[in-house]
């Protein structure tokens, strides 16, 4: 099985909240991925879910939670970090496919 690891933060303040993706050290400004359409969304959708959680909507997060970890281990979705050919826009279509 494949495992790379998918960086999600949040920070949680009396009166806000911001939910946002990690980034690696090797992504930052490389301008590749943004031409190769070859960002991996993951650790963006995954932090997403953080955000219906936070404001009580747990059955949502749980939602796109199971679509993305759906696409990334049963479907041939990937982007090419993950051992993959798709695109960005690839992957997250098929993540809306899989809430459907």
């Amino acid at each position: 099985m494949l495992r790379k690891q998918m960086v999600i933060a949040g920070n949680v303040g009396a009166d806000h909240a911001i939910f946002e993706q990690g980034a690696s050290a090797g992504n930052v400004g490389n301008d590749k991925l943004l031409e190769q359409k070859a960002a991996n969304p993951v650790a963006l959708l995954l932090s997403s879910a953080m955000m219906p959680r936070h404001l009580q909507f747990p059955s949502f997060a749980d939602r796109l939670e199971t679509a993305v970890k759906w696409v990334i281990s049963e479907s041939h979705y990937r982007t090419k970090d993950l051992g993959g050919t798709s695109t960005t826009q690839e992957v997250v279509d098929a993540v809306i496919g899989a809430l459907d």
